[in-house]
Parts: C-alpha cells; sequence; structure tokens
C-alpha cells in the first residue's frame, strides 16, 4: 500500500463519516455543550468517567476524543499491516494535550490528523517527514514534549498517559 491510498482509507472512516468530539460510554453519548463557554460538567466526567473506547463503539457512536480517534486509525492500519505508533503530544507552555498517530510507508513517517472537533489548518491532511525523529523534531521545537505512548493506550481504561502529566 502507498501513502495516498492509506490517508484515503482513514479519511473514507474518519472525515466523510460526520464524527464528533466527545465519548461514548455504556451506550450513552457525551459530548460538551459549547453554547455557554467552557463546559466544566462534560470536561469533569471526561476526566473522571471516560474510558478509551473500542474502535466499534468509536464507529458506532461516531463519537470520540483524539484518543478514540488514533485508536480507531491504528485498527484500520493494522488491519493493513501498517507499522505505526500513537503518540501524546504536551504543548508545555499552553497546558494542552494531543494525542496524535503516525504511520510508516515508502520509508517516510506520516502524520495525519483526523480528530473530531478539530480547526487546525492541516486537517485531513497528511504531512509526510524523512523520518521519526523529523516528526518529534518539529513538534519538539515549539517546547512541546512528545511521547510514545503506543503501548500506554488501553482500550477501556482511563487514558493515564494523559491524566497524569495534567495533574
Amino acid at each position: 500500500m502507498f501513502i495516498l491510498e492509506a490517508c484515503e482509507l482513514l479519511k473514507k472512516e474518519l472525515l466523510d463519516n460526520g464524527y464528533e468530539y466527545g465519548f461514548y460510554l455504556n451506550g450513552t453519548s457525551y459530548k460538551p455543550d459549547m453554547t455557554k463557554g467552557f463546559d466544566k460538567e462534560f470536561f469533569e466526567r471526561l476526566q473522571t468517567e471516560y474510558r478509551i473506547q473500542s474502535p466499534e463503539d468509536t464507529m458506532k457512536a461516531k463519537v470520540g476524543t483524539c484518543n478514540d480517534a488514533v485508536v480507531l486509525m491504528k485498527s484500520i492500519l493494522d488491519k493493513h499491516s501498517i507499522p505505526n505508533k500513537i503518540w501524546l503530544l504536551h504543548d508545555i507552555p499552553n497546558k494542552k494535550f494531543h494525542t496524535v498517530m503516525t504511520f510508516y510507508l515508502e520509508d517516510k513517517t506520516v502524520y495525519l490528523e483526523l480528530t473530531p472537533q478539530s480547526r487546525k489548518p492541516w486537517y485531513g491532511k497528511e504531512i509526510i517527514f524523512n523520518s521519526e525523529q523529523g516528526f518529534v523534531n518539529e513538534y519538539k521545537k515549539n517546547n512541546c514534549d512528545v511521547v510514545d505512548v503506543t503501548d500506554d493506550v488501553i482500550i477501556g481504561k482511563a487514558p493515564g498517559f494523559l491524566l497524569s502529566r495534567m495533574l
């Protein structure tokens, strides 16, 4: 498979199916209500009740966090034996966190942002690096911590790799 084919495969599921930001738990979808600004109740629930969803639940509910989007992307790529990693980006100065995925094809490292709610100008566009280190260096230059959390992302568990850094 080529880079563009893998990107199209991921976009077909995550970009074209109307996924929304939130999470799915015990048959109920939870989404933030931003009509009055920051939704404190949703954010608190996200920190206490949220568990990383199975790809099947994310596809069923069409709702998820960045964690759930990358788990779904990983499951799609794993079915095609495409190597991939999940990363936690910690924007230290702004105290923001984001979970992303890279994959490896054609001797390149590819980052494709497909998380729900994304307003980034590169949303839905693949960014190709010559190496994994190139990806890491790009994000580290903005005082961002870049951590491989592939083995720490566990379906059905709270995202400890993220929550532990928020304290």
